[in-house]
């Protein structure tokens, strides 16, 4: 049996309760450059850093003791020249020779500390980066927002004949440029709001929310889309009796999203619906439409940033940047509630706002 230890790749040792050293191998002792003897008979601690010491009192024994084995415990040696030596450690509580003793294996780790520094490195580096990323967003959007909004003023004041008559066609053209600076500040906005949500910066004002108020505010301002595009429109089960606990705010930006998506993406002809029904605790709002759907490969990224289904397929009015569901989930989960899709190809989507029942 001593053959068999002393051939064996990883080291072995035993000890008693009292912390003595009664077996080692030939591995474990080339591992820390001592002679067998120099190591039997001494306590277990004068192989151990001094933080591996207080673990090894405080849980790497009593969990031998109250288990009998402990299986893959991290632990750092050390060897007789001051080095750390860092291995994985199995052991078993047996009785042998009439006495019970705590036998253990270890194999020693070489790369996983620099593999450690590596992923630390590259998990501040992402850290730093999306720091960044959250900044310049910020600053863009604001330094963006002021030149659009003196834009649209400019706009309503040529408009308006302040500045001299304007005939039809420069009219329609003044419109045109004000709804373009609006899309562009609505852009802005959304950039905004993720750039929020990666810092953290988004605080939501929890409250009880009749569901049919905010959603009456978010049809008001979908409803002439709804008449351009053609399409039917439908609530049902969303009265004044259905309340949610959310940010009033939010939820309407929710729902406005989850609307101005639906529409986008259906055909004239088709039906835009939204319902409410109770679950427990919670409250679904459901808005569905009779558009295209939602390929299965793409369902799992729907709601990551800058992502759109089938983005050459639309108008040009029909563009954006694919931010909409991102913020609206993060926003839903802010509020301790969720946001998912279902979607069949051909035949439309519905996409579930759940959210505490008040």
């Amino acid at each position: 049996m001593d053959d068999v230890l002393d051939a064996a790749p990883c080291g072995f040792l035993s000890f008693a309760d009292d912390g003595t050293i009664v077996m080692v191998n030939a591995t474990l002792s080339r591992m820390l450059g001592y002679a067998r003897a120099e190591l039997e008979g001494r306590h277990l601690e004068s192989v151990l850093p001094v933080p591996t010491r207080i673990f090894y009192h405080t849980h790497f024994f009593p969990l031998v003791r109250l288990h009998g084995t402990v299986e893959e415990i991290y632990l750092t040696l050390r060897s007789k020249g001051g080095e750390d030596v860092h291995v994985l450690a199995n052991a078993a509580r047996r009785e042998r020779d009439g006495a019970v003793v705590n036998d253990c294996v270890f194999i020693q780790i070489r790369q996983r500390h620099r593999y450690e520094a590596e992923i630390l490195q590259a998990k501040k580096a992402a850290e730093e980066a999306n720091r960044a990323k959250s900044k310049f967003l910020s600053m863009m959007s604001h330094d963006l927002r002021t030149p659009l909004s003196a834009v649209t003023g400019y706009a309503d004041i040529l408009s308006m004949g302040i500045r001299g008559p304007v005939n039809d066609a420069q009219r329609e053209g003044l419109r045109r440029i004000k709804d373009a600076s609006q899309y562009l500040l609505g852009l802005l906005n959304d950039i905004l709001d993720i750039a929020r949500l990666d810092s953290g910066q988004v605080h939501v004002r929890v409250e009880p929310v009749p569901v049919h108020a905010a959603l009456a505010r978010a049809e008001e301002l979908v409803l002439l889309r709804l008449q351009e595009a053609g399409l039917e429109y439908g609530r049902d089960g969303c009265g004044p009796e259905t309340r949610v606990r959310a940010d009033p705010e939010r939820l309407q930006q929710i729902l406005l999203n989850l609307l101005t998506n639906a529409i986008k993406f259906t055909p004239r002809g088709g039906r835009v619906s939204v319902t409410c029904k109770s679950a427990g605790d919670r409250t679904l709002v459901r808005v569905s439409d009779t558009g295209r759907g939602i390929p299965d490969d793409h369902i799992a990224r729907i709601f990551d940033p800058f992502v759109q289904v089938d983005r050459h397929q639309n108008e040009p009015s029909q563009q954006g940047v694919g931010l909409g569901l991102a913020i609206s989930r993060d926003l839903a989960r802010a509020m301790d509630g969720d946001l998912t899709v279902e979607s069949t190809v051909g035949q439309g989507s519905a996409f579930t706002l759940t959210l505490p029942s008040a």
